[in-house]
């Protein structure tokens, strides 16, 4: 396990060291292909890639966007654009990140982005993955981006949240133009493993198990959104676990003090995973853990 730990960190510093001199040389609004043309960057995994993009967009401190991406003009209820990078949330973040580590050109990256946006890759809002526990997470460890590593890291740590999801209840509170998408949709159980808020405090060993380059999803076991939302949820953040000169940092986007108490600053922003979890998540019942996925450890070819 020690040697796996060195590792880990020997390439998180060769990723860290190859983003910086790549920020140095790029625009300040990177375009498609400026961010998949870099040399160095192409013989990186796909893990180690997703470190590189994260840093990048943290470096060009890319701002916090609500409802950045839609199913661009064609959409019949969001014509927001299929992809950007002058803007995310939370979760569009880690998908654009995703797509430009899984891709080596522009139409690749389009095709990979409405793969881990929406269920057979369909450019729908129905089809879209909006429940992270029972749409994003199983549809995507379908097409093996990602992989559920939460029980081999925990072992005998790792806790289980159950939650009803009611996606009609939750298509219902949007407005009557929308009740209709929701229509007939039964509720279904969310079953989600994640490590305790607790457990990653009191014993580092589990936190030094976790890979560089991991997404994390911010569980909230039946977390109850009814009067708000329609419908009890489970997840209520996401980003990226990467580890630099030993510690395990949160790089993700935040819109600032009304989500995690920081600053104000709204963006893609960086902290230590146990500075976040004392300083947000320790007094907040609701917030119990992360769940945490894995990418592919390969290149590309």
């Amino acid at each position: 396990m020690k040697s796996f730990i060195r590792y880990i960190a020997v390439v998180s510093f060769a990723v860290l060291a190859i983003t910086q001199m790549a920020f140095a040389q790029a625009a300040q609004a990177p375009t498609l292909e400026s961010l998949l043309i870099i040399p160095s960057v192409k013989k990186l995994s796909v893990r180690e890639r997703a470190i590189h993009y994260a840093y990048t967009f943290l470096n060009n401190k890319t701002p916090y966007v609500v409802e950045p991406l839609g199913e661009g003009p064609q959409g019949d209820i969001s014509t927001a654009p299929l992809y950007r990078f002058d803007g995310f949330d939370c979760t569009t973040f880690v998908e654009t990140v995703m797509g430009l580590s899984f891709s080596s050109s522009p139409a690749e990256f389009q095709a990979r982005m409405n793969q881990i946006r929406y269920k057979n890759g369909s450019v729908d809002y129905v089809m879209r993955n909006h429940f992270t526990s029972v749409d994003w997470i199983p549809n995507n460890q379908a097409y093996g981006f990602v992989k559920d590593i939460t029980m081999a890291v925990g072992g005998q740590y790792t806790r289980w949240s159950q939650t009803w999801i009611d996606k009609a209840g939750w298509y219902a509170k949007k407005g009557e133009e929308y009740a209709e998408l929701g229509a007939g949709i039964p509720q279904v159980l969310a079953q989600l493993p994640y490590l305790s808020k607790e457990d990653l405090i009191n014993n580092p060993a589990l936190v030094d198990r976790i890979p560089s380059g991991s997404i994390f999803s911010l569980v909230r076991p039946n977390w109850d959104l009814v009067k708000a939302a329609g419908t009890r949820m489970d997840v209520s953040h996401q980003g990226f676990l990467i580890r630099e000169d030993g510690v395990l940092y949160m790089v993700h986007a935040s819109n600032g003090a009304g989500r995690d108490g920081s600053d104000n600053y709204m963006g893609v922003k960086k902290e230590s995973l146990t500075s976040y979890i004392s300083r947000v998540m320790l007094s907040k019942e609701t917030m119990a853990g992360f769940n945490i996925l894995a990418l592919p450890n390969r290149t590309l070819n």
